[in-house]
């Protein structure tokens, strides 16, 4: 494992509490309007903000599609638990990722 990816995944644990009734991962850090989790990330280009699920999923499970979507089977918007967490072809027509 990458010391990057491992640091991400630390950050992610650390940025979430346990449910032991549901084993969601609930983002306790930023949350956009419409209710997800976000984390502000920076790379060689400057700084930008992603949903904390997609980045859970790419830290944990592995590479997505740019234009793929993650989805959390809880439904539970706020978790970020990879084992919550399902990669999907966006439907036609879909505006954003989430």
């Amino acid at each position: 494992m990458h010391p990057r990816q491992k640091k991400l995944q630390d950050r992610i644990k650390a940025s979430s509490i346990r449910d032991p009734e549901t084993g969601c991962w609930l983002w306790n850090r930023q949350v956009s309007h419409s209710g997800y989790g976000k984390i502000t990330l920076a790379d060689e280009t400057g700084t930008f903000t992603e949903s904390a699920h997609r980045i859970s999923y790419v830290a944990f499970v592995g590479r997505l599609r740019r234009d793929g979507v993650v989805r959390q089977t809880c439904g539970n918007r706020l978790c970020v638990n990879p084992d919550h967490l399902v990669s999907m072809d966006p439907p036609p027509g879909e505006p954003e990722k989430t």
